[in-house]
């Protein structure tokens, strides 16, 4: 499982395999979030795309490294 205290989780995106990192938790509607920075390469491209999701769903897209 995910720790929920930390910001510094290194983490793999199941699907594509790209390198992850949780940068900030929040709550809201009394539910824990997780702000997360996933930064995938195109060839010599390389983009960044921030995605929140609920604390226990994070396992089901990413796995530690």
């Amino acid at each position: 499982m995910i720790s929920n205290n930390k910001t510094d989780d290194q983490l793999i995106c199941l699907k594509t395999g790209s390198k992850a990192q949780i940068i900030d938790y929040f709550d809201k509607d009394k539910v824990r979030y997780a702000k997360i920075k996933i930064d995938v390469k195109f060839g010599n491209t390389s983009v960044q795309i921030l995605r929140s999701l609920q604390l226990n769903e994070i396992d089901n897209y990413f796995s530690l490294s």
